[in-house]
């Protein structure tokens, strides 16, 4: 073998030494690598997940009253030792009649995202959203809690409010608009007469 072939032959070995160790320290697989295929859905505590708050309601009632009551008594002249008595006679008459209606409608539309706080022994998913807006004094602040089936979560890592059951939302505020939403002292004593 001549010393240029054995040249070209060690120059290429540590090339491929070289090359193996580096390729080594970048592997595409580490500890936090992503699958390439695997389901990115929330399923475990901790996981994050968006929860799409659409509630629609709508109620109405209606009621109708009438009633309608007579009474009449008669009498003729009294006879005998009654005969001092006159002519009686009584005739009374009561009709009422009522209506009444009411009508409500709701609707409340956003979304936030929240953590699975627990899992169950069946494999439902415990969720818990919270979000706080402060802007200048007043603090407004909307939380969704409930149980969600891990089918309802989208491959888009979100769920309906619809979804969840036992679902309760809260939508609170403190601070000088809130407060100026709430009845006076006199507003709160008259409705309380009337």
């Amino acid at each position: 073998m001549n010393t240029r072939t054995t040249l070209v032959t060690c120059c290429v070995v540590a090339a491929l030494a070289a090359m193996s160790v580096a390729a080594c320290a970048d592997s595409l697989w580490t500890e936090r690598a992503r699958p390439l295929v695997a389901d990115r859905r929330a399923a475990k505590v901790g996981d994050i997940l968006t929860i799409l708050v659409v509630e629609r309601s709508a109620a109405s009632h209606q009621a109708s009253h009438d009633t309608d009551k007579k009474l009449d008594a008669g009498g003729g002249p009294g006879v005998g030792m009654l005969s001092f008595f006159p002519s009686l006679s009584l005739q009374t008459e009561r009709a009422t009649s009522g209506k009444g209606s009411t009508a409500q409608s709701t609707q409340f539309v956003d979304q936030l995202s929240g953590t699975i706080t627990g899992v169950t022994p069946e494999g439902l998913l415990r969720v818990e959203a919270t979000r706080q807006v402060k802007l200048n004094r007043d603090e407004l602040k909307l939380t969704v809690t409930g149980t969600v089936r891990p089918d309802d979560v989208s491959p888009e890592n979100t769920v309906v409010s619809t979804q969840i059951a036992n679902c309760q939302i809260a939508w609170t505020g403190q601070g000088p608009i809130p407060d100026k939403q709430r009845p006076g002292l006199i507003s709160a004593l008259l409705s309380l007469l009337w």
